[in-house]
């Protein structure tokens, strides 16, 4: 396995974490990031490791975090988009200023960083992206519609970017997790008002009774392990041919085959060529 430097975002907890350990482990240089630097602590001070504060909504801490990046290794093979949180709740309950953050974060500071990095990426003639989405940007949900929306923008952006690319030697993947031992579920998870004091009064009150049941029991009990995601991106960094998708846990691949069999379903899809005049 060659060694590569790996810029990852998010790294507190969860699959950044996972990320930043094992490739680490590998023998890679890695440049972990997240927004309070005393969450990297657990990370064990090395010349392959750059820790660095990075909240991907600020643009002078993703200049400062590409500028350390490029002063200490001097190259970027490896980008993981992994910073991103749940916002859950009913659609109508929530307030645009959490619609925006939710989109900020999971989207835009995503974008913002793969515009910065793709220059030094398309100078080497080589790299990878690993954009985190989830198996929610591949399927709505009622009770997630603006997390289903972010997810489905970084998926549609990667199909797009794998091809814009592709000419450049730069790999993207769309990696879509299901249900991982992170705190997704947990203290990451944004809620609407009404979801988070499950209000009576609410038109949506049976919605957000059953989100919450679920999401307090799956909290800490999710069947995936996120070392098995990274045991298999670190592989794929040193492949020359990638998918465009990956999904990850049987419980994903599930939620994706029964997708599949909506395509069938008139109920679901149905298509009009320009001929057709009726409905």
């Amino acid at each position: 396995m060659k060694s590569q430097v790996w810029l990852i975002t998010g790294c507190s907890t969860g699959l950044g974490k996972s990320f930043a350990q094992n490739a680490l482990k590998a023998g890679h240089h890695v440049v972990a990031t997240a927004r309070n630097l005393q969450s990297l602590d657990y990370l064990e001070n090395s010349d392959r490791l750059l820790k660095s504060v990075l909240d991907v909504n600020n643009s002078q801490h993703i200049a400062h975090v590409i500028q350390l990046t490029l002063e200490k290794f001097g190259k970027i093979d490896v980008l993981v988009n992994n910073a991103g949180y749940g916002l859950e709740g009913a659609f109508e309950e929530l307030k645009m200023e959490e619609i925006r953050k939710q989109m900020d974060t999971n989207f835009f500071g995503l974008v913002e960083l793969t515009q910065a990095v793709l220059p030094i990426m398309r100078n080497q003639k080589n790299g990878y992206i690993f954009n985190i989405s989830s198996i929610a940007g591949k399927r709505g949900i009622a009770g997630m519609s603006i997390y289903n929306a972010s997810k489905f923008a970084v998926t549609g952006l990667s199909e797009a970017l794998a091809q814009e690319l592709e000419p450049f030697g730069i790999k993207v993947v769309a990696v879509a997790p299901g249900p991982y031992r992170t705190d997704w579920a947990g203290r990451s998870l944004a809620k609407s008002e009404n979801l988070k004091t499950l209000n009576p009064q609410s038109p949506y009150f049976e919605l957000n009774q059953k989100v919450y049941t679920f999401m307090s029991q799956a909290d800490g009990n999710q069947p995936g392990n996120p070392d098995q995601i990274a045991s298999i991106l670190l592989c794929a960094s040193q492949k020359e041919k990638l998918p465009v998708h990956m999904i990850f846990g049987e419980p994903a691949i599930e939620v994706w085959n029964r997708k599949l069999e909506k395509y069938q379903s008139p109920d679901f899809i149905q298509f009009f060529p320009h001929e057709q005049y009726e409905f």
